[in-house]
């Protein structure tokens, strides 16, 4: 009897990376293609069919897909995504199956990502799990049962929207306070160039990015140190609620700013202790995502084998 196999697709506003799995989870092949946002839906589905295509040398079992913006997994469609012109009320579920032929299933981007950190954890390891996407903005997903958590909605687990500065900084989803304001590389842009205009002591230039600022605080610049380190304590206030609502095992934190690896961590950590009860010692486990770029294709492609009752 031939191995089934599973493919997970990671739609992204430059590129769409597609991998190929087995049963057990085990990445065999991906590979990345333009995502070209203007062409529309229909052109990309086609470029994402011809890879399969190339990589699968049977026919795949069934297929994830990962998508940015709102969207119902119940339903299939795609509502609209940030940097995907003329994605509004998108069937993609349907065009995906029809175009490829096998069972499709589409889910939210970091939902899928989520799902991917819970597949590559050892089985004796696998728990509860709160994934944080420290990019852009900040995605998120939640794993409770082995399950991505949706709500009733289907638009839960949004922590990236979770108010830790009462009448805060405006987000553009309309709320003041998020998380995604203090927390993100764009929100620490943003806040390094505020006090660099204000002036005072800092090697930073008003262009400064994430990574920079990083750096920056790693050599103990004052502004960029500062920035670093309120973003850390936001994160931290998020973590403690989100520990508060849910009680995960594990809160994970990857994307770009991720890229700090541990000088991020200690800095969260630090602050979670600092802000945490002592009631009880019911506390996260917080690490750097084990899964970096390949997170979503492997969760979709998970995806994919829980709809197919693999």
């Amino acid at each position: 009897m031939k191995e089934k196999h599973y493919i997970g697709v990671d739609i992204g506003g430059t590129a769409t990376k597609i991998g190929l799995t087995n049963h057990a989870h085990e990445l065999l092949d991906h590979r990345s293609i333009p995502t070209d946002p203007d062409r529309g839906p229909a052109a990309l589905i086609d470029d994402i069919a011809s890879a399969v295509t190339r990589m699968a040398s049977n026919t795949p079992a069934a297929i994830g897909v990962g998508c940015p913006g709102p969207l119902s997994p119940s339903r299939g469609i795609v509502f609209s995504s940030p940097n995907l012109n003329g994605w509004e009320n998108i069937p993609l579920q349907e065009l995906m199956q029809t175009r490829i032929g096998v069972p499709a299933c589409i889910e939210n981007d970091a939902n899928v990502a989520a799902l991917g950190q819970y597949a590559a954890l050892p089985l004796e390891e696998k728990s509860d799990l709160v994934l944080l996407t420290l990019g852009t903005g900040i995605g998120s997903g939640t794993i409770i049962n082995g399950q991505i958590f949706h709500g009733h909605h289907e638009t839960g687990s949004e922590w990236g929207h979770c108010i830790v500065q009462p009448n805060g900084r405006a987000c553009p989803c309309g709320q003041h306070g998020c998380l995604e304001q203090y927390s993100s590389a764009t929100a620490m842009t943003i806040i390094a160039r505020e006090e660099i205009e204000k002036g005072g002591d800092t090697s930073l230039t008003s262009g400064a990015t994430a990574e920079m600022i990083v750096n920056a605080a790693r050599d103990k610049d004052p502004i960029a140190s500062s920035v670093l380190n309120s973003a850390c304590l936001y994160l931290a206030i998020a973590i403690i609620n989100i520990q508060h609502a849910i009680n995960p095992k594990y809160v994970f934190l990857g994307g770009g700013v991720s890229g700090a690896g541990e000088f991020l961590l200690e800095g969260v950590v630090e602050h979670v202790r600092a802000q945490r009860w002592s009631a009880h010692d019911d506390h996260p486990i917080i690490r750097l995502a084990p899964l970096a770029n390949t997170a979503g294709i492997v969760g979709a492609a998970t995806l994919a084998q829980q709809h197919a009752g693999a």
